[in-house]
């Protein structure tokens, strides 16, 4: 095997390398041979001092002279620091000898395998280690951790891994793998784990959902949902592994199937919120009737909801436009982050009741908390922009959103409001601008790439929208960003890229109004 000469490598040793727990020992201390402690002393100066070298050397002198592991182990950290290959190889021989079973010295044998570019010994060393399957972390952190070689030894030994008959046959584990080698930057060989993992773990839930991974990856959408859907099916299935199946349902285009998985086994205020989620997103109004009436009961049953359920039954009430139900449950929340939710819906379904002032008042009363989440701050200006739009007011509603900017420091959300506020009064050299400056500090910000790609469309540039409107669906898929990136397709002249576009906005958003109107009005 290739062997490297040692360099030094980031390591967090800055608390192992201290010897102070020797030091404040004065029993512990004194029960040490001269030659030792000497040895110790003349550790900790030169670590003071900042001499690496002279701290391995030293160390490794107390560690052979004594028969505490502990001194062998800080041995092996010094050497390592000072990236002395011959100490640290002989302080781990002395580690071994007086602690034949130590995680912690495999965990440092294994970077020094690394390093030494050793693959041999340091897949020796990650079969040692899982065989306790508490190490796993350990592994997993000893392998990812920063080499000079930028990974290369690493992924060496996970490609051994892969094909060592002796891996723990724990899907755990096995995932683990995959996952690294995916961090390490090999997608095949993190591929191959998934493959192999699937292939030796053919019942497992948790493989059959990877399974519909790699179809969805490969364009197979309803195989992947069938693969989903005999995950679903499986009576025994933890309840953790159902919400994960059912958010790949979702995903793939069947929200009201992910509503009724997730339908099944014990509520609470999260799985009834994503069940609200998926339901409004398939347009279910009666679905969602029954499930306010199913939280509803819930709620009834416990002295006090917890605040996400009253959150929860006040949204599925303005879901249903029943907006003094909305309004009561919101007003029942008086404390933590739902408190602060509940104030800014509050503001919007008091102007769904025709109480103009009411509504603006709540919000600024929001606005001006600095207690508040600054989010929901941000959303209340928003919203008070949106009130004074409604009524066709839009320099009130262009203040607002100034406002906002003064107070919460030109926030890329309320730059992109105002720059909507903008096109719609006919300044769309204001509205590029905004969404420019937004851009400017943050290429991938999906909602300014939208609404910049939607005004170059209205402005007859589909060549200039395409690439945004392609960039903003790469960070944010959704069924808008689909209708405005096809139509810009189809009007230069990529008409088969434009169906294709529109339909993976249909997988995604099957009843997005925005993309059913952009399909209406191009035949499609």
């Amino acid at each position: 095997m290739n062997r490297r000469s040692w360099s030094p490598f980031a390591l967090p040793l800055a608390a192992l390398l201290s010897f102070g727990p020797v030091a404040s020992s004065p029993s512990r201390a004194a029960a040490m041979p001269p030659e030792v402690l000497e040895a110790l002393l003349a550790a900790e100066f030169a670590r003071v001092g900042g001499d690496a070298e002279a701290t391995a050397a030293h160390a490794l002198v107390a560690a052979q002279a004594s028969s505490d592991a502990a001194l062998a182990e800080r041995a092996v950290e010094s050497a390592l620091e000072a990236g002395d290959t011959f100490r640290a190889a002989a302080a781990l021989e002395r580690w071994t000898l007086l602690q034949p079973q130590s995680a912690r010295r495999d965990a440092l044998a294994l970077r020094f395998h690394i390093v030494q570019g050793d693959d041999d010994r340091a897949v020796e060393t990650a079969l040692r280690l899982l065989g306790d399957e508490s190490n796993l972390a350990v592994l997993v952190a000893g392998l990812e951790a920063p080499y000079p070689d930028q990974g290369v030894i690493a992924r060496a030994v996970l490609r051994a891994l892969l094909v060592e008959p002796g891996f723990p046959q724990r899907l755990d584990a096995w995932l683990a793998m995959a996952g690294l080698a995916q961090r390490l930057g090999d997608g095949t060989l993190s591929a191959q784990w998934v493959d192999a993992l699937v292939r030796r773990f053919p019942a497992d839930p948790r493989a059959g959902l990877l399974r519909a991974e790699r179809l969805t990856q490969r364009g197979e959408r309803e195989a992947a949902r069938a693969e989903v859907r005999l995950v679903l099916s499986r009576g025994d299935l933890p309840a953790e592994q159902r919400r994960i199946a059912a958010e790949a349902l979702a995903v793939l285009g069947d929200p009201e199937g992910a509503a009724a998985a997730m339908a099944q086994g014990p509520q609470d205020a999260r799985s009834m919120t994503l069940r609200s989620t998926w339901l409004a997103r398939a347009g279910d109004l009666e679905g969602l009737r029954l499930l306010f009436n199913e939280a509803e009961a819930l709620a009834a049953s416990r002295f006090a909801p917890e605040p996400a359920l009253a959150l929860l039954l006040g949204e599925l009430a303005e879901r249903l436009q029943d907006w003094p139900a909305a309004e009561r449950w919101y007003r029942r929340l008086d404390q933590g982050e739902a408190r602060d939710r509940a104030r800014l819906r509050l503001g919007v379904v008091l102007a769904r009741q025709s109480r103009f002032d009411d509504s603006v008042a709540a919000l600024r009363e929001l606005q001006g908390d600095d207690s508040a989440d600054g989010a929901i701050r941000r959303d209340a200006f928003i919203a008070e922009a949106d009130q004074w739009e409604s009524r066709r007011r839009r320099p009130e509603a262009e203040s607002a959103l100034t406002r906002g900017l003064a107070v919460l420091e030109d926030d890329p959300g309320l730059r992109v409001a105002r720059a909507r506020v903008a096109r719609n009064a006919s300044k769309p050299a204001e509205a590029e601008a905004d969404l420019r400056a937004v851009l400017a500090r943050d290429p991938r910000h999906a909602p300014a790439l939208r609404a910049l790609g939607s005004l170059m469309l209205a402005r007859g540039q589909p060549a200039a929208a395409e690439p945004l409107l392609a960039s903003a669906w790469a960070v944010e898929a959704g069924g808008p960003t689909a209708a405005a990136w096809g139509e810009a397709l189809w009007l230069l002249g990529r008409t088969a890229e434009a169906r294709a576009a529109w339909q993976r906005g249909r997988q995604l958003d099957p009843s997005d109004p925005v993309l059913a109107d952009t399909l209406e009005r191009f035949g499609q």
